[in-house]
């Protein structure tokens, strides 16, 4: 009882502090269950919008650049190792899941073959439907669109749109046309 009541104290400090310090770029409702080692930083311009009831596991590291957007819906959770980063804009819905280990990047380097991999970064928005639930150590690339009541099975590299009531698996011979 006492740990439970030292956690959301300290989750009404954490976000009070950030929220001042990063005034009007970072809308995260009081209501959160967001894990002590878990980073929530906001870089630049970029902004961070959580709805409320949501639950960040020990060891997330999600991360906006320049002026990037971050939005994750009511009710999201996201289990241990996850990590976000977006440069422009990512998006996920209500009540969904996430297991260990998901990274999600709306964003790559640039490779020319003359002169190799640059610092500048090609981006493309990412968006997750409601109530999906994106299994472990799922990468989802730029530009991807999942859509509503989706699974995402473990281990799967998405980089293409996914239809509303979708189930992907590595081995289920999926296609996306």
């Amino acid at each position: 009882m006492i740990h439970t009541i030292f956690l959301v104290v300290y989750n009404i400090c954490r976000i009070a502090i950030s929220r001042l310090f990063h005034w009007g770029q970072f809308d995260v409702h009081w209501l959160q269950r967001i894990s002590p080692l878990c980073a929530l930083k906001v870089f630049r311009q970029g902004k961070i919008s959580v709805g409320r009831n949501c639950e960040f596991a020990a060891y997330c590291d999600f991360e906006v650049h320049g002026d990037g957007v971050l939005e994750i819906g009511e009710g999201t959770y996201f289990n241990r190792f996850c990590m976000i980063s977006a440069h422009e804009h990512v998006t996920i819905g209500k009540h969904c899941m996430f297991g260990p280990g998901v990274k999600i990047f709306d964003n790559n380097h640039r490779h020319l073959p003359e002169t190799g991999v640059s610092s500048e970064l090609n981006t493309a928005p990412i968006f997750v439907g409601d109530n999906s639930w994106v299994c472990s150590d799922v990468i989802i690339l730029k530009g991807t669109q999942i859509g509503k009541n989706c699974v995402i099975g473990a281990g799967c590299i998405v980089r293409e749109d996914v239809p509303d009531g979708s189930v992907v698996t590595i081995d289920s011979g999926f296609t996306i046309k």
